[in-house]
């Protein structure tokens, strides 16, 4: 069946469609000749992305991708803090916490390494789609342990 890609998220829709299902932009988008990116040496990149990352992705002109990143980042290592708080006593949490850490350890990196091959030209490593999909999946196990948390304190 053919299909055509979405320019903005990476989604594959049924040629029939006039916009993206997964994000709602238009098919014409994908006729569209792309703004000149942003030159900037991959090592630039790169620190940029590990002073925070999605910084390097924006200076080569993929301003959402980094933005995806930069969420996931902050909001896996706010509620990585968070169950630190809420971990005192509890062995899950602890778990949980190191879990947290490790998965924006994870994001940082990655997000380094992908802003310099963005900037040498290549492409991403892990589609933004995917990422959002796992900021959402990340924040109900981090709100489901908060409460995990609050309530095993709340029966000491």
């Amino acid at each position: 069946m053919p299909f055509w890609p979405c320019p903005v998220c990476g989604g594959k829709n049924p040629i029939q469609l006039d916009s993206c299902a997964t994000c709602g932009t238009p098919f014409a988008q994908v006729m569209r000749v792309p703004d000149e990116r942003a030159r900037i040496e991959p090592r630039d990149a790169a620190i940029r992305s590990l002073i925070f990352p999605g910084l390097g992705h924006r200076a080569v002109g993929r301003g959402l991708d980094g933005l995806a990143r930069g969420v996931l980042f902050a909001v896996t290592f706010g509620l990585g803090a968070s169950l630190a708080v809420a971990a005192a006593g509890s062995g899950a949490l602890v778990a949980a916490f190191i879990l947290f850490l490790l998965a924006g350890i994870g994001v940082y990196a990655m997000s380094a390494v992908e802003a310099y091959g963005l900037a040498q030209g290549g492409d991403l490593l892990v589609e933004t789609k995917v990422l959002m999909w796992a900021l959402v999946g990340v924040v109900f196990v981090g709100v489901g342990l908060l409460v995990f948390g609050a309530v095993s304190a709340a029966h000491r």
